[in-house]
């Protein structure tokens, strides 16, 4: 994608879309055929099989519209399989879906839940990956705002809401901006407690060094990727 190139070496994962947890339990029944489309769905995604990952969510999602074009499962799979759109070169396809989902969440739910968040997150990104950077700011900020206010400034859901933002500075230059935002989201995750090797963790840290390579820290930016490279499965205690 061209837009990495504004950012040396910016990782892949800076960016990643996310799937959302079920919706609340008493809107979901006992809808056995939707759910299995659905996990079959998420799991292909997680193992890379984007085919068979459209293939079953859209069956999901066909499934889900038989409760009703604004049920909560319709916002569910919508999401999902916007995400295998994202992922598969298809912007268009998937921001309908994403937006799609959003009008159902926040009628539903309201504006601030974090379910709604995800997918506010998830459009900005796919702004983000288009340079379409004014319609994507606002959105990347309100899905950080949403988590803060529901989790707090000290959540692993907060800390990846701040690590998307600083990518979405890094991407446009805006360095000082990105490295305050990616510390902050290191702190969180640091005083979490989590391990070297989780993944959220690791990218993190590879935003961290783009960004310190960007601002001409080369010895620092060195330092941190030696330590990607040797990091193992060992819990971080600050």
């Amino acid at each position: 994608m061209p837009w990495l190139s504004k950012i040396w070496m910016l990782p892949t994962a800076a960016f990643v879309f996310g799937c959302l947890a079920s919706w609340p339990a008493d809107t979901q029944g006992q809808d056995t055929l939707w759910n299995t489309w659905r996990q079959g769905g998420l799991q292909a995604l997680h193992e890379g099989r984007l085919a068979d990952a459209e293939r079953l969510l859209t069956a999901a999602l066909e499934q889900a519209e038989k409760y009703g074009v604004e049920d909560l499962r319709v916002a569910d799979a919508a999401n999902d399989l916007a995400v295998v759109y994202a992922n598969s070169g298809k912007p268009v396809e998937a921001e309908l879906l994403f937006s799609r989902a959003l009008v159902i969440g926040e009628k539903g739910l309201g504006p601030d839940h974090p379910g709604v968040g995800a997918t506010v997150q998830n459009l900005g990104i796919l702004y983000a990956t288009q340079e379409r950077f004014r319609e994507a700011e606002p959105l990347l900020k309100r899905s950080l705002a949403i988590n803060l206010k529901e989790f707090g400034g000290k959540h692993l859901r907060t800390a990846l809401s701040l690590k998307t933002l600083s990518s979405f500075y890094a991407i446009q230059g805006q360095m000082g901006e990105a490295e305050r935002l990616i510390q902050k989201s290191l702190a969180i995750l640091e005083e979490s407690r989590v391990r070297e090797g989780d993944p959220q963790y690791t990218s993190t840290l590879e935003v961290l060094a783009a960004i310190l390579r960007n601002t001409n820290r080369e010895q620092e930016a060195r330092d941190l990727e030696r330590r990607l490279e040797t990091a193992q499965d060992t819990t971080v205690y600050r």
